[in-house]
């Protein structure tokens, strides 16, 4: 008899990271859902909101197609793509490096931080459910959903994240410590993405 679907619900009934995972599914349509609601207003694709939000935040070097395409998961075409679209909307301008003209940098203008800033909020009704949790909890889930990230990390399923468990400078000796920062990273401390990352090497 053949490997029972995650997804059926007998399936569920009797194991637990069948549960986890049907559970993790539903929240990415959620996410999905918000994303393509808020692209449809704004007359953008769900990409072209995540590459703007990306550029509104992110320092210049990392403003690149070759980054983009790193930090989503996706081929540098289909950013390069979605790049191209904004251009064309007038959001953004390319910038030649001073070292090598074949590498260029991403600049939103005006028009494009302002709807950048528009268009982010479609993340908001996530962030309030997850705030109205215990601190205690929120914590929890943090912890357990960047080990979940830590280990597709590991199997090369999704790119390498600049958080905590990629990071040299996590002692986990006494809960968690940055080394470098020199402060704890329980209760709800640790980070997705860190301004002193340095990976660890293996």
């Amino acid at each position: 008899m053949g490997k029972v679907s995650t997804f059926s619900p007998a399936q569920q009934a009797e194991d637990t990271p069948s549960k986890v995972v049907a559970s993790l599914e539903r929240l990415s349509e959620a996410f999905r859902v918000l994303l393509w609601q808020e692209a449809t207003q704004y007359g953008l694709s769900p990409i072209q909101i995540q590459v703007l939000t990306f550029l509104l935040h992110y320092p210049e070097e990392k403003r690149t197609v070759t980054t983009l395409a790193s930090y989503f998961n996706m081929t540098k075409a289909t950013i390069s793509d979605a790049v191209k679209s904004l251009e064309q909307k007038n959001y953004l301008t390319r910038k030649a490096s001073p070292t090598d003209t074949r590498s260029h940098t991403l600049h939103l203008v005006k028009e494009g931080k302002a709807v950048a800033r528009k268009v982010e909020q479609f993340a908001d009704p996530l962030h309030a459910t997850v705030a109205q949790l215990p601190l205690k909890d929120q914590a929890g889930l943090l912890e357990q959903l960047m080990q979940l990230i830590y280990q597709l990390n590991q199997q090369e399923i999704i790119s390498t994240q600049p958080m905590c468990f990629n990071c040299e400078h996590l002692n986990e000796k006494k809960g968690y410590h940055c080394n470098k920062l020199k402060i704890s990273l329980n209760n709800g401390g640790l980070r997705m993405e860190c301004p002193v990352f340095k990976l660890r090497e293996e």
